[in-house]
Protein backbone atom coordinates (compact mmCIF):
# COMPACT_ATOMS: atom_id res chain seq x y z
CA UNK A 1 0.00 0.00 0.00
CA UNK A 2 1.70 3.06 0.77
CA UNK A 3 5.31 3.20 2.47
CA UNK A 4 6.29 5.85 5.05
CA UNK A 5 9.42 7.68 4.51
CA UNK A 6 11.33 9.98 7.23
CA UNK A 7 13.52 13.27 5.50
CA UNK A 8 14.87 16.03 7.89
CA UNK A 9 12.68 15.26 10.74
CA UNK A 10 9.12 15.39 8.82
CA UNK A 11 7.29 11.98 7.90
CA UNK A 12 5.21 11.86 4.19
CA UNK A 13 3.31 9.43 2.47
CA UNK A 14 4.34 8.18 -0.52
CA UNK A 15 1.95 6.20 -2.71
CA UNK A 16 2.63 2.61 -4.13
CA UNK A 17 2.09 1.88 -7.51
CA UNK A 18 -1.74 0.09 -7.42
CA UNK A 19 -1.53 -3.49 -8.18
CA UNK A 20 -3.67 -3.57 -11.03
CA UNK A 21 -1.77 -0.14 -13.09
CA UNK A 22 0.65 -1.38 -14.94
CA UNK A 23 2.44 1.48 -17.16
CA UNK A 24 1.24 1.04 -21.11
CA UNK A 25 3.79 0.00 -23.53
CA UNK A 26 2.98 2.17 -26.03
CA UNK A 27 1.84 5.48 -25.94
CA UNK A 28 -1.84 6.15 -24.56
CA UNK A 29 -4.56 8.55 -24.09
CA UNK A 30 -6.11 9.60 -20.46
CA UNK A 31 -9.17 11.35 -20.32
CA UNK A 32 -9.93 13.98 -17.65
CA UNK A 33 -13.20 15.79 -17.74
CA UNK A 34 -13.06 19.14 -16.15
CA UNK A 35 -16.69 19.61 -14.72
CA UNK A 36 -16.72 23.79 -15.11
CA UNK A 37 -16.60 24.33 -11.30
CA UNK A 38 -14.78 24.61 -8.63
CA UNK A 39 -14.56 22.04 -5.50
CA UNK A 40 -15.15 23.09 -1.77
CA UNK A 41 -11.65 23.23 -1.31
CA UNK A 42 -11.02 25.47 -4.48
CA UNK A 43 -9.60 23.03 -7.06
CA UNK A 44 -11.62 22.08 -10.11
CA UNK A 45 -14.03 19.42 -9.88
CA UNK A 46 -13.17 16.60 -12.43
CA UNK A 47 -14.11 12.83 -13.64
CA UNK A 48 -11.32 10.69 -14.75
CA UNK A 49 -10.03 7.19 -15.31
CA UNK A 50 -9.01 6.60 -11.25
CA UNK A 51 -12.70 7.98 -10.06
CA UNK A 52 -14.25 5.71 -12.71
CA UNK A 53 -12.17 2.94 -11.62
CA UNK A 54 -12.72 3.29 -8.38
CA UNK A 55 -16.77 3.40 -9.12
CA UNK A 56 -16.22 -0.01 -10.94
CA UNK A 57 -14.44 -1.39 -8.10
CA UNK A 58 -17.56 -0.86 -5.94
CA UNK A 59 -19.67 -2.20 -8.21
CA UNK A 60 -17.47 -5.52 -8.02
CA UNK A 61 -16.96 -5.56 -4.39
CA UNK A 62 -19.94 -4.03 -2.85
CA UNK A 63 -17.75 -2.31 -0.65
CA UNK A 64 -15.91 1.72 -0.64
CA UNK A 65 -12.64 0.35 1.45
CA UNK A 66 -12.08 -3.07 -0.71
CA UNK A 67 -12.28 -0.77 -4.02
CA UNK A 68 -9.72 1.50 -2.19
CA UNK A 69 -7.29 -1.42 -1.71
CA UNK A 70 -7.96 -2.96 -5.05
CA UNK A 71 -6.36 0.54 -6.34
CA UNK A 72 -3.91 1.43 -3.59
CA UNK A 73 -5.41 3.97 -1.19
CA UNK A 74 -6.91 3.91 2.01
CA UNK A 75 -10.67 4.12 3.08
CA UNK A 76 -10.73 7.61 3.50
CA UNK A 77 -8.67 8.38 0.48
CA UNK A 78 -11.57 6.54 -1.28
CA UNK A 79 -14.34 7.41 0.65
CA UNK A 80 -13.51 11.31 -0.16
CA UNK A 81 -13.13 10.55 -3.67
CA UNK A 82 -16.56 8.95 -3.79
CA UNK A 83 -17.86 11.63 -1.93
CA UNK A 84 -16.75 14.45 -4.32
CA UNK A 85 -18.50 12.65 -6.87
CA UNK A 86 -21.45 12.28 -4.85
CA UNK A 87 -21.64 16.25 -4.22
CA UNK A 88 -20.50 16.89 -7.79
CA UNK A 89 -23.94 15.90 -9.38
CA UNK A 90 -27.34 15.93 -8.91
CA UNK A 91 -28.23 12.29 -8.42
CA UNK A 92 -25.68 10.42 -6.44
CA UNK A 93 -23.32 7.61 -7.63
CA UNK A 94 -23.31 5.37 -4.60
CA UNK A 95 -25.37 4.70 -1.81
CA UNK A 96 -25.04 2.82 1.57
CA UNK A 97 -26.31 -0.50 2.26
CA UNK A 98 -27.11 -1.07 6.07
CA UNK A 99 -26.99 -4.09 8.15
CA UNK A 100 -26.87 -8.04 6.51
CA UNK A 101 -24.40 -10.96 7.79
CA UNK A 102 -21.66 -8.79 6.09
CA UNK A 103 -22.05 -5.90 7.90
CA UNK A 104 -23.67 -3.33 5.10
CA UNK A 105 -21.42 -2.11 1.97
CA UNK A 106 -21.82 0.06 -0.91
CA UNK A 107 -23.93 0.00 -3.64
CA UNK A 108 -23.36 1.85 -7.55
CA UNK A 109 -26.48 3.95 -8.14
CA UNK A 110 -27.82 3.43 -11.91
CA UNK A 111 -26.52 6.84 -12.12
CA UNK A 112 -23.12 5.81 -10.96
CA UNK A 113 -23.23 3.12 -13.83
CA UNK A 114 -24.40 5.27 -16.43
CA UNK A 115 -21.65 7.80 -15.27
CA UNK A 116 -19.14 5.17 -15.57
CA UNK A 117 -20.55 4.15 -18.71
CA UNK A 118 -20.66 7.58 -20.59
CA UNK A 119 -16.96 8.34 -18.99
CA UNK A 120 -16.06 4.80 -20.88
CA UNK A 121 -17.54 5.79 -23.88
CA UNK A 122 -15.74 8.83 -24.42
CA UNK A 123 -12.52 7.59 -23.50
CA UNK A 124 -12.68 5.09 -26.54
CA UNK A 125 -13.79 7.92 -29.17
CA UNK A 126 -11.04 10.43 -27.60
CA UNK A 127 -8.95 7.33 -28.08
CA UNK A 128 -10.06 6.81 -32.01
CA UNK A 129 -9.87 9.99 -32.74
CA UNK A 130 -6.21 10.24 -32.19
CA UNK A 131 -4.84 6.86 -32.69
CA UNK A 132 -3.07 7.90 -35.87
CA UNK A 133 -1.11 10.82 -33.98
CA UNK A 134 -0.26 8.37 -30.93
CA UNK A 135 0.69 5.68 -33.44
CA UNK A 136 2.73 8.45 -34.79
CA UNK A 137 4.25 9.32 -31.53
CA UNK A 138 5.13 5.83 -30.56
CA UNK A 139 7.34 5.50 -33.39
CA UNK A 140 8.90 8.76 -32.57
CA UNK A 141 9.78 7.38 -29.25
CA UNK A 142 13.88 6.37 -28.62
CA UNK A 143 14.76 3.08 -26.97
CA UNK A 144 12.68 2.31 -23.95
CA UNK A 145 14.64 2.52 -20.55
CA UNK A 146 15.97 -0.78 -19.30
Amino acid sequence: MSRTARSAGRVTRKAATPPEITPAKTPALTLRVDLGRAAPDGSAEAIGPGKVRLLELIEENGSISAAGRAMGMSYRQAWLLVDSMNQAFAEPVTETLRGGAKGGGAAVTDFGRKLAALYRAMERKATEAVADDLQALDKALGKPNA
